[in-house]
């Protein structure tokens, strides 16, 4: 019997905007209770011989698996490609065929004995995701020392790998008395119940959040965080082996060069919250091998450059997991650390064309990595509910909402338009845009020192600055360019509407707006072409409390406001910062 059928709202999407023809893809997703969930594709192609979609899979949260194929085509006649990635699926015994002809329409069938059966399927919600399926974080340190040769680095790796599939290992949840770990039987669980789930077990570390209606969305991903405990081994000393005669041979050889460095194994499993604890414990190994296969990849890249072949200049493996809204799950990459993003766009750029993403702007810098448990609230326009009154354009992607007294830091009254700033290239930053962290007031007030647009004496003053010096700011540290528009008074703004609509589509950041005293912060505008009415999107920086939610959204300190919210008589400046595209 063939599972029941669902498709991620996220791939649905992504699905209808491919604009290939003629092409293959491969399809991602895991089995919960008789249902296969697909929750991701790449556009397939063949490297020299090689399965691209196998290293990919590396990328993905373990129990996420190749599920099926897709081809955008009339036909479901297969090529040999095809037919050798449905042989690769194992998470089923019926793999997906998807076909999208040339009118966007999407037919699913099952592979059933050798026979394609059509079959429909229900629509997954994006906000189902997050709130079915539990993240579980792996992170842990192992050492790893070894010849500096690529053999020495495979050996020893595997050979962990080995070590940890064959039951050596136990796992510890959320620093908590829970571990699983491997016996004859199957596995072993203490702390609570082997039948246990995943789900009821989270819950029950916050029973009032549950009472709470708590938003699910790609931003508030809060992962179950797990160790690895590497069980001891025998005691060398013991009776047995010390009554055991050993022959021993030794051979001369010449020296080595040795590796001797702590690998940070950080992984993600992504499972629905109904798993059982006993289910969970080969997840986990499974999300550990697969974190060391990229690791080891990152090393023998190396070793086999130029002038690293005897370790010298070798660099520790780093891991950055990334969730893209385009994309709805988890990706995760592992790279040199120290070595720039610019050097690396040629690999960027080839994961931007497999998973079919534009080529215009940064989605798998450094600064694009997701934010886990951040102490400042994170895009919080995402909670209001949508009401879609006339054409909407908004900010695209993260950012942070910074506000008066954030930091322990006392600028009520005066620092709003250094929130607003910090905001802005908050957004810079979380795009890939740029890699430094967040100005403090003072280096902002320093940078306006050093080009020479504020005497010495403005630095540690409470002076106000507004859009021209955060333009000046924006082009001095990260090389942004800002446009600036000017309106004699808050009725004058409703003129420059479009060219808002226009530069959230086209460049998605957020917007500056000062007036007499008063900055704040738009992150979207609304035009209802029928009332000629305009609303804007304002997240406000004099906020003084704290980053909670509830608060800031039921007190509007993040919400839609009418025109009649701009002073009538007050003059405004605008600062728009631009965007190049670039991977």
């Amino acid at each position: 019997m063939s599972p029941r059928l669902k498709i991620s709202k996220y791939v649905i999407e992504r699905l209808l905007k491919t604009e290939t023809y003629e092409t293959t893809g491969c399809l991602y997703g895991l089995m919960y209770d008789g249902t296969l969930l697909v929750i991701g594709f790449s556009l397939e192609y063949f490297e020299n011989e090689k399965k691209t979609y196998s290293q990919l899979l590396l990328n993905l949260p373990a129990e996420v698996e190749l599920c099926g194929v897709v081809k955008f085509c009339d036909t479901t006649t297969l090529d040999s490609k095809p037919k050798a990635i449905l042989q690769d699926v194992d998470i089923t015994d019926n793999p997906l065929f998807l076909i999208i002809d040339k009118d966007k329409e999407i037919k699913a069938h099952f592979l059933i004995h050798e026979k394609f059966e059509e079959t429909s399927y229900d629509v997954f919600e994006n906000e189902d995701i997050w709130k079915q399926f539990l993240h579980v974080r792996l992170n842990t340190i192992l050492p790893l020392s070894c010849e500096a040769t690529i053999s020495g680095v495979k050996s020893v790796l595997q050979s962990k790998r080995k070590k940890i599939a064959s039951g050596q290992v136990s796992f510890q949840i959320n620093d908590s008395s829970v571990y699983l770990f491997g016996i004859a039987s199957g596995v072993g669980v203490t702390g609570t119940s082997t039948e246990a789930n995943i789900g009821d077990l989270v819950d029950s570390w916050n029973p009032e959040q549950m009472s709470k209606k708590k938003k699910y969305n790609i931003n508030n991903v809060e992962p179950v965080s797990v160790n690895l405990v590497m069980k001891a081994t025998k005691d060398m000393l013991s009776d047995k082996i010390v009554k055991t005669a050993v022959k021993m041979m030794t051979t001369q050889r010449k020296p080595a060069f040795c590796i001797s460095m702590p690998l940070r194994v950080d992984t993600i499993a992504m499972v629905h919250r109904n798993t059982k604890l006993s289910e969970l414990y080969s997840i986990l190994v499974e999300a550990t091998c697969r974190s060391l296969k990229l690791l080891e990849s990152v090393l023998i890249e190396q070793l086999g450059q130029e002038g690293i072949g005897d370790g010298a200049g070798l660099r520790l493996p780093e891991t950055f997991h990334y969730l893209s809204p385009e994309i709805g799950h988890f990706i995760t990459r592992v790279v040199p650390k120290g070595i720039p993003d610019e050097s690396m766009e040629k690999e960027r750029v080839s994961l931007h064309e497999q998973l079919d993403l534009p080529l215009t702007r940064p989605m798998f810098r450094r600064g694009n990595a997701y934010i886990f448990n951040s102490p400042k609230l994170i895009n919080p326009h995402e909670g209001i509910a949508p009401q879609n009154r006339g054409k909407i354009a908004t900010v695209r992607g993260k950012y942070l909402y910074c506000h008066y007294m954030q930091d322990n830091f006392n600028d009520d009254g005066w620092g709003c338009a250094y929130r607003s700033m910090q905001t802005i290239f908050s957004w810079f930053k979380y795009q890939g845009f740029s890699t430094l962290d967040v100005p403090t007031h003072k280096e902002i007030q320093q940078c306006l020192v050093k080009i020479g647009d504020k005497p010495s004496s403005f630095v540690g003053s409470k002076q106000w600055i507004g859009s021209t010096e955060v333009m000046f700011c924006l082009d001095t540290l990260i090389g942004v360019q800002s446009r600036i528009l000017f309106a004699n008074t808050g009725s004058e703004l409703l003129t420059y509407t479009p060219e808002l609509i226009h530069h959230f589509q086209q460049h998605g950041s957020p917007i500056m707006i000062g007036g007499g005293v008063l900055a704040h912060t738009i992150i979207g505008v609304e035009y209802n072409e029928d009332k000629n009415e305009t609303r804007y999107l304002i997240l406000d920086p004099h906020y003084t409390g704290a980053d909670e939610l509830q608060t800031v959204l039921s007190k509007g300190w993040c919400g839609w406001k009418s025109s009649d919210f701009w002073n009538k008589t007050a003059h405004y400046n605008l600062c728009l910062p631009q965007t190049k595209p670039c991977v």
